[in-house]
């Protein structure tokens, strides 16, 4: 028991420091079981509220063959915005960047296509790096500098001291949309951002902070993400005034609030793999009026390429698909933010303390011995997998691989341990058994579990058998001869007690034998079987004695009574053996052997329990430890069968 404590202290301390500090080993583990979550929760059938538009391989060889290579002109854009806004689409996102001035008249279209329709967002990438970014041409930096139009969605704060205990998203500067677009739409990076430890897409940033932009007092520089910017649009939400509580860590979109984690993510509750979940239109089909009337309406539109756009890689790995187009990701976020779903991961702390209490429930569990408890503690791993199971359909996670491991290590290691302690115990009692019982007896005591350890008060028939003289006859032989001729009886006798008339061998003293019979295993016939042992042993030592030309002779005396039987001795120590006054009495009728003429001598209450043996009255008789004589008989035979 201490090496199983010692394991549940050593694993509980090896979890909360994993838990607290984020180990990553570790914790890619836990994600995995996030994804089996996944894949045991299955699709979720979703009203779509984002449909994309893909650019997908489709269109770029049919625009190729109209003398439109990638990157395609921005009239092209233009196009698209006229086409899905007049479906009645509610906002346009691109999972694009149009950071760089193209032809002149080609822009200039696209531009005024964004002043007309107003509600769409252009997505851009990040510098994350002061030093990439002080590398570009002092010219080029002037320009980004002076276009500033992404700051006007500076999130309003409240709580902003609480910033300091976060850890978000940071770059040094965001690249600016060309700026006769960013003055016509609104603008936000696309960046999904750090990937978890495994490089799997669960999470996505809410805010991100430009440190150009705090570095020269320009803004707070604390800004949405593109997939915020076109979720609040959708929902009447103003994008200049959306706002962020850093004490509770949540984005506040009209009636929603949506949380992040300390890294300023949101944790994203995936529906299924993209392309099953969103309705997908090819951007050629789009421009040329190929689609379905009304798909748009009331939709956010997400531009952006597809897994078929060979050349324009932006594939992710997700806890459905090995390739998901990142438009998807981005899809799925967006329909999270507009219905308020999204998964809500328990704290570091608060996961170390749930871990802390099953392992201390674990830990009180291992010193309870029963294999009743160990069923219960090899399934409390599998309780806690089915219990975060549940949580998870709630969109709430709670760290499971750590009190998974940990308990299924202990109750795996606590029931190994009880079955070995257990399987010794049997290899224990088998060597007494098999010592003193008939092996038919022993494999039925063991296999039943019907013998109690520690001892039980029974009625038994108790056999005792010593060689009268042996000790003064013995002196003749040499030690070697002793010991030989001991063995040769001793086995003979032990043979018929055991096999033939299945006894229990309580103890051999010198040449005396202990029996009893009735003990581990009880019968009906006990008394007769021990009474015909009796006669039998007589017979045997008379054949002996033919063979060895030796002239001895043996009392034998039986009592029938209670006594207390069972494994009996000291921990390192112990003989299955039978014990009380019952022994002692027979002890003492045996010694009566040598004072009258019998050679088997029995108590008036085996002769009370038989009727198929004839016995002799040789009087009555005081006995060491008895207050009141005792009536005793000699065995004269078995009663002939008529």
């Amino acid at each position: 028991m201490r090496k199983i404590y010692l394991l549940v202290i050593g694993i509980s301390m090896f979890f909360i420091w994993a838990i607290l500090f984020n180990v990553e080993f570790v914790s890619v583990l836990d994600l995995k079981i996030m994804d089996l979550f996944y894949k045991m929760r299955g699709k979720i059938d979703k009203k779509a509220e984002v449909v994309i538009v893909g650019i997908d391989e489709y269109s770029l060889s049919a625009l190729e063959v109209e003398g439109d290579t990638w990157p395609w002109k921005r009239e092209v854009y233009g196009k698209l915005l006229e086409k899905v806004f007049e479906d009645g689409a509610k906002v346009v996102a691109f999972d694009v960047s149009f950071t760089e001035p193209e032809e002149e008249d080609s822009d200039s279209y696209f531009a005024s296509t964004l002043l007309i329709y107003g509600d769409v967002v252009l997505g851009t990438y990040l510098i994350n790096e002061k030093s990439t970014y002080l590398s570009y041409d002092v010219r080029l930096r002037s320009i980004l500098e002076n276009n500033v139009s992404h700051l006007d969605y500076a999130y309003k704060m409240t709580n902003f001291r609480e910033l300091g205990l976060l850890n978000p998203f940071a770059v040094y500067k965001i690249r600016p949309v060309y700026e006769p677009f960013a003055v016509a739409a609104y603008s936000a990076t696309y960046e999904i951002g750090a990937l978890d430890a495994d490089g799997i897409v669960r999470r996505i940033p809410l805010l991100v902070i430009e440190e150009w932009a705090r570095e020269n007092g320009i803004s707070s520089g604390i800004l949405p993400h593109m997939n915020v910017l076109a979720a609040a649009i959708y929902m009447g939400v103003n994008p200049q005034d959306l706002l962020i509580d850093f004490a509770k860590k949540n984005v506040i979109l009209g009636n929603k609030y949506i949380s992040f984690d300390s890294s300023g993510y949101m944790h994203l509750w995936f529906y299924g793999r993209g392309s099953e979940i969103f309705p997908e239109v090819p951007f050629y089909k789009v421009i040329n009026g190929e689609f379905e009337k009304g798909i748009f309406k009331d939709k956010v539109v997400l531009v952006g390429y597809t897994a078929t756009a060979k050349g324009l890689y932006d594939l992710r790995v997700t806890p459905f698909s090995n390739n998901e187009a990142g438009v998807f990701v981005h899809a799925n976020a967006i329909q999270n933010l507009i219905d308020g779903e999204f998964i809500k991961p328990v704290t570091p702390f608060y996961n170390a303390l749930i871990f802390l209490c099953i392992m201390i429930l674990v830990g009180v569990l291992s010193s309870v011995q029963g294999r009743l408890v160990n069923t219960f503690l090899i399934a409390i791993p599998e309780f806690f997998i089915l219990f975060s199971f549940l949580l998870f359909t709630q969109r709430i996670y709670i760290a499971t691989f750590h009190p998974f491991f940990g308990t299924l290590v202990v109750g795996v290691i606590k029931t190994l341990s009880d079955f070995l302690r257990e399987n010794a115990e049997k290899r224990k009692m088998k060597e007494y058994l098999y010592r003193y019982v008939p092996d038919k007896v022993a494999e039925t005591l063991l296999n039943s579990g019907e013998l109690k350890l520690g001892g039980e008060t029974r009625d038994v028939v108790v056999l005792f058998s010593d060689i009268k003289g042996f000790t003064s006859r013995s002196e003749k032989l040499t030690p070697e001869e002793v010991v030989s001729f001991l063995n040769v009886y001793l086995t003979k006798m032990s043979e018929i007690i055991r096999y033939k008339y299945e006894g229990t061998i309580d103890k051999f003293i010198g040449d005396a034998i202990m029996a009893i019979f009735g003990a581990p295993v009880s019968y009906a016939d006990d008394i007769d079987r021990a009474l015909k042992c009796a006669l039998e042993m007589r017979i045997a030592l008379k054949e002996l004695n033919k063979e060895t030309g030796l002239d001895l002779d043996s009392g034998i005396g039986i009592h029938y009574g209670p006594a207390i039987v069972g494994n009996i001795g000291a921990p390192f120590r112990m003989d299955y053996t039978c014990i009380g006054d019952t022994v002692n009495t027979a002890s003492r009728i045996e010694h009566l052997t040598r004072e009258v003429n019998a050679e088997i001598i029995v108590s008036e209450e085996i002769v009370n329990r038989t009727n198929n043996f004839l016995f002799e009255y040789i009087g009555s008789f005081s006995v060491k430890g008895k207050s009141t004589q005792l009536n005793l008989y000699k065995l004269v035979g078995e009663k002939k069968q008529e």
